[in-house]
């Protein structure tokens, strides 16, 4: 019996490859099958019915799987990923499953409930106290069941990991944060049912347990959303996982994301202490500067003293700016032009290696001796970064040692230090005694032009006040703004909490549809594509596209889901067009 299949072969291209095969085989079962002039390992998506086969029909070379091997569960997942997210069925594959998987590697069968279809059981707790919620989610794990745990880094899974009680801890495993021996001996010890709990970051989400509960701490934290393609969300996986199992789906955290918000509508019932507040007045304050770096950083009188003060306690002072290198940007001085990235067009930041690095791509490239435009030698910088402020820091707080936040960290240093970092450096509450906790320059994170800037602003302001204070603390830790607004919208604003905050917002929103009414799709046209024939593709299927008019920017796409979009772009990610190169999607939803 000769049958037709449709295969997705994992990679970049979003529809699947015919192939002929003896008899039918299982759904998402995995093949080795001919392409090119070599194998690759693919899954089967399903009989190829109501299609023309095409020429020269090449034929499945071997069947690794009796059954679907990842599971109702996963499969599902890859299916709708691809699609939700813009990235196509294979390329969720290659993020789902572990390498040795991708290579046809022996694996153990996938039993198990199969998915049902539920709907959404969902309950959750906002408070801002880590402690409140870790004494929840311990109690959660001793009623017993399966359940998967995610925290936003990976740091936190394995302190929460820690704290686990040997005889819970028995039954639970830390999922590696890595590729490689480690993630694939865990996948495989959960498929076998050797636990019953997985905790780890963001990518246990792809555990491949199936789950009776499903907790997702700090929910609305961005560390969920990757960062390289495919920009997936895996709370977002995580809400699906548990509806398309029938799992409770159980949301912690300091505060609520937008879409938790809107959907469910929960109450802020805990608000900082105003007395560990202070809001300085950036509007008086020192212009530090530093040498070939062009602009000032302001400190005020009240960061110096409460610094001195907090550090003549022996305790750890802790400034945020969340501009790396020595200067956000590089130009020449004769003519002025700016050093932009020769992969994307973005600004380039210097580093105090003498090298540079692109703010948007993350791209490095060493500074050229002389200026492409007027063949200058004299290079500047602009708005002093992190490493210009460490030399400023030293000439202005004497005795103690000044510190970035990857040093402080890693345990260098000993007794009270000022430590120097970008927003990550939260996380250093967690492990140190800090007593102030200074926003050097809060508001420049409104400049960004993104939509969830002012999101981003609250929440990292939220944070500092919270993390990683326990209610057992004899001493409390001020947090301090460095403000050019009045002091009283910051107070205002906080005194209302995140309740105030996501009404206001979301009505902002609203009115413009974006996230959480809308999605925003960033779309960068392929290297050999023609950007105004996808303009025009677009346009013509009825979207509202926005055009920076730059050849190196991306277009913006504003649409009500990703669905009708997928019909409009997946021609362009064919096989047929590798060698020209796809389009870059990234899915903006929340």
């Amino acid at each position: 019996m000769d049958c037709r299949i449709d295969v997705v072969v994992p990679g970049p291209w979003w529809t699947p490859l015919t192939y002929a095969a003896e008899r039918p085989l299982p759904t998402g079962a995995r093949v080795r099958v001919p392409l090119g002039r070599g194998t690759r390992v693919g899954f089967v998506l399903g009989p190829a019915e109501g299609k023309t086969p095409p020429k020269n029909l090449r034929t499945v070379a071997e069947l690794l799987d009796e059954g679907n091997v990842l599971g109702g569960d996963l499969w599902d997942l890859a299916r709708w990923m691809g699609r939700a997210f813009l990235c196509g069925t294979g390329q969720a594959l290659q993020t789902i499953c572990p390498g040795e998987l991708l290579r046809g590697e022996p694996a153990p069968s996938a039993d198990g409930p199969e998915p049902s279809g539920s709907v959404l059981r969902e309950s959750s707790c906002f408070d801002p106290r880590d402690e409140v919620r870790t004494e929840l989610y311990m109690r959660r794990l001793e009623q017993g069941g399966r359940t998967l745990l995610l925290f936003p880094e990976r740091r936190m899974a394995r302190a929460f990991f820690g704290r686990l009680p040997p005889r819970i801890r028995a039954e639970a495993l830390l999922w590696p944060s890595t590729g490689g021996k480690r993630l694939w001996r865990a996948w495989r010890e959960v498929r076998e049912g050797l636990f019953r709990i997985v905790v780890g970051g963001p990518g246990g989400v792809f555990a491949p347990l199936a789950p009776e509960m499903i907790i997702v701490d700090d929910e609305s934290n961005p560390g969920y959303i990757a960062q390289r393609p495919p920009r997936v969300s895996a709370r977002s996986l995580a809400g699906r996982r548990a509806a398309r199992l029938g799992a409770e789906l159980f949301l912690g955290g300091r505060m609520p994301s937008s879409k938790t918000f809107l959907r469910t509508s929960p109450q802020c019932c805990v608000l900082p202490e105003r007395r560990c507040l202070v809001f300085a007045d950036m509007r008086r304050s020192l212009a530090a500067e530093a040498r070939g770096v062009e602009g000032t950083l302001p400190l005020t009188v009240s960061l110096l003293e409460r610094t001195r003060t907090v550090l003549g306690e022996g305790r750890n002072a802790l400034w945020i700016l969340d501009r790396r290198g020595e200067a956000a940007e590089v130009y020449c001085s004769d003519c002025g032009n700016p050093v932009t990235c020769p992969r994307c067009g973005g600004i380039m930041r210097a580093e105090g290696n003498g090298g540079l690095r692109c703010v948007r791509c993350g791209a490095g490239e060493p500074l050229e001796r002389l200026c492409s435009v007027c063949r200058g030698a004299l290079w500047m910088g602009r708005r002093p970064g992190l490493e210009a402020l460490a030399e400023i820091a030293g000439r202005l707080i004497r005795g103690y040692p000044v510190l970035s936040s990857e040093a402080a960290g890693h345990g260098k240093g000993s007794g009270a230090s000022l430590i120097l970092g970008t927003r990550g450096a939260l996380a250093l509450c967690d492990t140190l005694d800090v007593g102030l906790t200074a926003w050097l320059d809060l508001e420049a994170e409104l400049r960004r032009p993104e939509y969830g800037a002012r999101f981003q602003v609250f929440s990292m302001l939220w944070e500092s006040c919270w993390r990683g204070r326990p209610a057992r603390a004899a001493r409390e830790r001020l947090v301090l703004v460095q403000s050019r607004r009045s002091g009283a919208v910051w107070r205002d604003v906080l005194a209302r909490g995140w309740g105030g905050f996501w009404r206001d917002e979301l009505d902002n929103r609203r009115e413009l549809g974006l996230p959480p009414f809308g999605v925003l799709v960033q779309i960068e046209p392929s290297p050999g594509g023609d950007r105004g024939e996808l303009l025009r593709t677009l346009e013509d299927a009825g979207f509202f596209v926005m055009d920076p008019g730059e050849p190196d920017l991306p277009l913006w796409v504003s649409a009500a889901t990703t669905e009708a979009l997928w019909q409009v772009l997946a021609p362009r990610f064919g096989i047929g067009h590798s060698r020209e190169g796809f389009p870059t999607v990234t899915v903006w939803a929340e």
